[in-house]
């Protein structure tokens, strides 16, 4: 009788535990590379984030019984603002891969054809099929589980139930959005510079041969040189990108 007792007075402290961890984790997979892009279920990843709030639970830290409302109210928010802050440093690396592609394709003339991509909104081939590559690459050498990770020691950075402080979350989201645009400029300066080179000549023999179609040669020639060295530098691209991926999961 006294365990039942028991039981029946913790059961609800659980409980109250598993929800603020299952709003974290929801939130987070909502924006991280691969789990929340629009080709995965939203049934898939609610029991994807299920799963692992029943693991994490008993980790997470204390369990309270839920107090007022308002009190419960504000921790599911600033647990959700947690698992939003997680995932977005996570997405600004996969934004930055996308814009990388967009402007390799605007680089070597292919800037207009667009897909469906990843996400739900149209993307240039080149950006969709770089950013399908380095999620594929991610999860084919297991490095989805640095983001899991991050998500299961974020309790330790942040408590559970507590909104994640302010400079700090700052200071991280500041940083990524840095590292989303040396990575889009770093991926694309190959094809930046292949793209001047190729101004240049085009110029130049324009200049020197006003009659002769310039554009109509230099523009396949230009596509033919881009295709040829995307082809060539997409093991590094893909390097690249994974490096940033697993480092824009650090959380300190």
């Amino acid at each position: 009788m006294q365990a039942a007792l028991s039981l029946q007075a913790a059961l609800p402290a659980e409980l109250h535990r598993l929800l603020l961890v299952f709003c974290r984790i929801s939130a987070a997979l909502l924006l991280l590379p691969g789990f929340g892009d629009a080709g995965v279920p939203a049934r898939i990843r609610t029991l994807a984030a299920l799963a692992m709030a029943l693991c994490l639970a008993p980790v997470a830290g204390p369990a309270s019984p839920g107090g007022a409302t308002l009190e419960t109210l504000r921790m599911v928010v600033a647990e959700i603002t947690a698992g939003i802050v997680l995932g977005l440093l996570g997405r600004l690396v996969v934004a930055g891969i996308q814009a990388a592609g967009q402007v390799i394709g605007q680089c070597i003339g292919l800037a207009n054809i667009f897909t469906t991509g990843m996400g739900p909104d149209p993307s240039a081939t080149l950006g969709a099929a770089i950013q399908a590559g380095s999620i594929a690459a991610l999860f084919a050498i297991g490095g989805h589980h640095a983001a899991l990770r991050a998500v299961a020691e974020s309790y330790e950075v942040v408590a559970l139930g507590s909104l994640p402080a302010l400079p700090q979350t700052a200071e991280l989201l500041a940083l990524a959005v840095a590292r989303c645009f040396a990575l889009a400029v770093q991926l694309a300066m190959p094809f930046l510079v292949l793209a001047l080179a190729a101004n240049l000549a085009m110029a130049g023999i324009n200049r020197a041969l006003p009659s002769m179609p310039v554009f109509m040669i230099g523009a396949p020639a230009l596509l033919l040189a881009g295709l040829y060295l995307l082809a060539a530098t997409a093991p590094s691209l893909l390097g690249e990108a994974l490096g940033a991926l697993g480092q824009g999961m650090q959380l300190r």
